[in-house]
């Protein structure tokens, strides 16, 4: 995706980071791979998770949410969406739960150059949304006398950090 070339300013009403001609070109691109790509990834420059604060909030997809939402629908409506991002100097693996039954979930890779340095600064990045949707489970354990089924709700949030990594890579 092109994050900057279409993109409006803060003050704009509607504001858009893709444009309505991109935005529909990648919605028919996901249309069209669901039934033929058993993966697929989706490339922006910044971060699409609204997990990182501090400059985050305004430029990346967390200060475009009428957009974002339009791209979580998408997203959560095919199986096996990869979004991989970058724009921050530490590594990010981000979980995104549908908030309805049938949504599929999505993770975002957001990755920073191999020469990242590490910023010794206050991290800005939560480690999970204070959204959450009410998930229906199922846990299957076994004992003596066979197997026990139990079902169960629990409250998962929509965006949750599975892995992060603060630290720069020395290797160069």
């Amino acid at each position: 995706m092109d994050t900057r070339r279409y993109r409006t300013d803060v003050g704009t009403a509607n504001r858009t980071m893709l444009g309505d001609k991109q935005l529909a070109s990648l919605r028919t691109w996901l249309s069209r791979v669901n039934q033929t790509s058993v993966f697929k990834f989706v490339a922006t420059s910044v971060p699409f998770t609204s997990l990182w604060g501090h400059d985050a909030q305004a430029d990346s997809w967390a200060g475009f949410p009428l957009e974002k939402q339009l791209l979580l629908d998408a997203f959560h409506s095919v199986p096996n969406v990869i979004l991989l991002s970058g724009d921050r100097h530490e590594f990010a693996a981000i979980e995104f739960t549908g908030e309805q039954p049938g949504h599929h979930p999505f993770w975002e890779f957001s990755t920073s150059p191999l020469s990242m340095f590490y910023i010794p600064f206050v991290r800005t990045l939560q480690l999970q949304s204070d959204i959450t949707v009410r998930k229906n489970r199922t846990r299957v354990s076994a004992s003596e006398n066979g197997t026990n089924t139990e079902s169960f709700s629990e409250d998962v949030p929509v965006e949750k950090v599975v892995k992060y990594i603060p630290t720069g890579n020395y290797k160069w």
